[in-house]
């Protein structure tokens, strides 16, 4: 009952704010409102040897482990500590392969529920170690024009728009990444530990390739 109030009340919101709105201005209210929908679109990926972040286990999977207090506040107060095991060999059917990392599509979900579903397969929700690995996911992995979950999660200083201080699901070191990455969160947009801990990108949307959604 409770998500289905929330869901009225965002309804109501939306159409509020779209009422006699222009064109442009209907855009990105609509991105807001997928934003506040928390569910996009989930790739999955697995270990790989040659995509780490930097030293350390797994060779740059955990070395900046996910703390504890960081919480999805609207999904149950989840926290990912999932750790990979059981690293694939090869590719299962369905992932595609590069550069030693296997990559599947697994529709739309709930942040949470997509790295879990990753998790039964032995992987996290997919995180781009630059934009040479992006590129390719997006022409090779994504399959629709839409928004796709990042492996980014919390924010080690509180909340800002700092990518470098972000954590990821499998532990990586953000601010190693970012420095090949070179991203940013779009304007208005921040992380913190709680009420907005997660971001998404957009298929083929130069506005919102290297600039991320909350």
């Amino acid at each position: 009952r409770a998500r289905g109030n929330h869901g009225e009340r965002l309804k109501q919101w939306y159409q509020r704010r779209v009422r006699g709105l222009p064109a442009s201005m209907f855009l990105i209210v609509t991105a807001a409102i997928l934003g506040a929908a928390s569910a996009a679109t989930v790739i999955c990926t697995d270990y790989g040897k040659d995509l780490g972040g930097g030293g350390g286990s797994f060779d740059g999977y955990y070395v900046k482990p996910v703390p504890t207090n960081c919480r999805i506040q609207h999904r149950g107060n989840f926290s990912p500590q999932f750790r990979i095991k059981n690293p694939m060999g090869e590719c299962r059917g369905g992932w595609r392969k590069w550069k030693g990392k296997c990559y599947s599509e697994h529709g739309d979900h709930p942040w949470r529920e997509g790295e879990q579903m990753c998790n039964r397969h032995q992987a996290h929700i997919w995180q781009p170690n630059d934009r040479e690995e992006y590129q390719w996911v997006e022409q090779n992995v994504m399959r629709h024009n839409t928004w796709y979950w990042l492996g980014t999660i919390c924010n080690s200083e509180g909340q800002n728009t700092n990518i470098a201080a972000f954590f990821t699901a499998s532990g990586e070191d953000m601010r190693q990444i970012q420095q090949r990455l070179n991203a940013r969160m779009h304007p208005g947009h921040h992380i913190n530990n709680h009420s907005h801990p997660c971001m998404m990108s957009h298929r083929n949307n130069n506005s919102w390739r290297w600039q991320y959604h909350h």
